[in-house]
C-alpha cells in the first residue's frame, strides 16, 4: 500500500506547474494538486496533456469518501497503489497512457486484483479515453475470471470544441 497523502484538488497557474516540471519537480504540490483538480473537473484532455508534458504516466484514485490520491509513474508505467487511509470501495481509478487508451496486461492485472473494491476505471490517451466499469457487463474485458465482471467499453473521443477543454496544459 502507498503511504502517500490525500491531495487537495486545486488548479495552480500554468507557469508554476510548468516551472516545476521543467525543474524536475514532477512530484510537487502544484503538479499533484493540479492533476487532482483536472481529474475532479473531468477535464480529460488537459489531464492527459499535463501528464504528457512530464513524459510520465499518472494515476489518480478517488476513494469512497471522494478523497483523491495522485501517483506519478514513469514514461511507460504507473500502477494503482492504494494508499493507507483510503476508504473502500474505490470509486474511480484514472491513469494515462503515453498515446492510445487500451487495457494493457498490467491494467488488466490491476483490475482483476482490485475487482472487489474498485467500481470503475478510466485510461486516458492523446485524443480519447476508455472506460471499464465493474458490474454485469454486456461485453466484458475477458470471458472468464475476475475480468468477466468488468465492462469492455469502446474508446470515446474527447470533445472537439476547444471551449470545452482548458487552454494550456
Amino acid at each position: 500500500m502507498n503511504q502517500g497523502q490525500t491531495v487537495t484538488p486545486r488548479i495552480h497557474s500554468e507557469g508554476a506547474v510548468s516551472l516545476d516540471i521543467r525543474s524536475g519537480r514532477v512530484e510537487s504540490t502544484s503538479v499533484k494538486e493540479t492533476i487532482a483538480a483536472l481529474a475532479q473537473m473531468e477535464d480529460w484532455p488537459s489531464l492527459w496533456r499535463l501528464a504528457d508534458s512530464m513524459s510520465r504516466e499518472v494515476s489518480i484514485l478517488f476513494d469512497a469518501e471522494g478523497s483523491v490520491w495522485v501517483d506519478i509513474g514513469t514514461r511507460g508505467h504507473v500502477s494503482l497503489a492504494p494508499p493507507v487511509g483510503a476508504v473502500i470501495p474505490f470509486r474511480l481509478w484514472i491513469h494515462t497512457h503515453p498515446w492510445d487508451p487500451y487495457w494493457s496486461q498490467t491494467d488488466k492485472d490491476t483490475l482483476a486484483s482490485y475487482s472487489t473494491i474498485l467500481q470503475s476505471a478510466l485510461v486516458l490517451g492523446h485524443d480519447r479515453m476508455k472506460w471499464a466499469r465493474h458490474g454485469s457487463p454486456k461485453e466484458s474485458i475477458e470471458s472468464t475470471g475476475p475480468l468477466s465482471s468488468w465492462s469492455s467499453e469502446p474508446c470515446v473521443y474527447y470533445p472537439k470544441n476547444s471551449e470545452e477543454t482548458r487552454e494550456g496544459f
